[in-house]
């Protein structure tokens, strides 16, 4: 059995580990992951407001992978890489914050 991959064709499990090996994919079975631990801390596990900042820090932490592998900045100038990082690790800091202060 052949698999086009790109431009190229590969013959049986050769497919299977290049996408295994392909930094999307890897991205996008971590989003699922984190999708599974968002929800499973949502339903009430763990300490309510522990739970809390730990949706919205993996939910910056899916912001950051969207943005770096399916909107292409991890190919952008190392600049607008960094200024993305550093402005989803502050707006989520802030947000922490808030929700801390707030008395959760």
């Amino acid at each position: 059995m052949s698999t086009h991959v790109g431009s190229t064709v590969v013959k049986g499990s050769a497919a299977r580990i290049s996408v295994v090996r392909n930094p999307t994919v890897v991205a996008w079975l971590t989003l699922m992951g984190a999708t599974v631990l968002s929800w499973y801390l949502g339903e009430g596990h763990g300490a309510r407001e522990a739970a809390t900042v730990g949706v919205i820090v993996v939910a910056f932490f899916k912001v950051y992978l969207v943005g770096r592998y399916f909107m292409e900045i991890r190919e952008a100038p190392r600049i607008l890489h960094l200024l993305f990082a550093g402005w989803a690790v502050v707006v989520c800091a802030v947000l922490v914050a808030m929700y801390l202060t707030a008395g959760g």
